[in-house]
């Protein structure tokens, strides 16, 4: 992974731990307004935080293979082990990176839909009421 990334990554990681201990403080609890906005970037930071420390987590077991691979006897296992950790990394690396994509700031909001026949009869009503 590309070290700016992994640099935004900490820096997230370590918002959340910020941001985790600001909710337990009573004064933040007392200012509702301001509680309820550390609650909501809290659940925002907490899937990255918890992607990042797993991949950080398969980045020691790949060392840790890697170390293996220098005894003749752990050989093999340390080549499966490394297998799975790569693989897992891949799959950590996407997903982060899809967690790192900017939110759309209307995804929060509530929208109202409403469906009407128009022009064309009796099918346009009936499609209007099935939906």
């Amino acid at each position: 992974m590309k070290p700016s990334i992994v640099a935004k990554l900490e820096a997230l990681h370590e918002r959340h731990e910020e941001v985790q201990a600001l909710l337990g403080d009573a004064g933040i609890i007392a200012d509702q307004d301001r509680f309820r906005a550390l609650s909501r970037e809290y659940a925002q930071l907490s899937d990255v935080s918890r992607c990042f420390t797993d991949w950080q987590q398969v980045q020691d077991d790949i060392e840790t293979a890697q170390m293996m691979l220098d005894d003749p006897e752990m050989r093999e296992m340390a080549q499966e082990e490394l297998r799975e950790a790569k693989e897992k990394s891949e799959q950590l690396e996407q997903q982060l990176q899809v967690l790192l994509l900017p939110k759309d700031p209307d995804d929060e909001r509530n929208a109202f839909l409403e469906v009407r026949a128009g022009t064309g009869g009796d099918e346009a009503a009936l499609f209007a009421g099935d939906l």
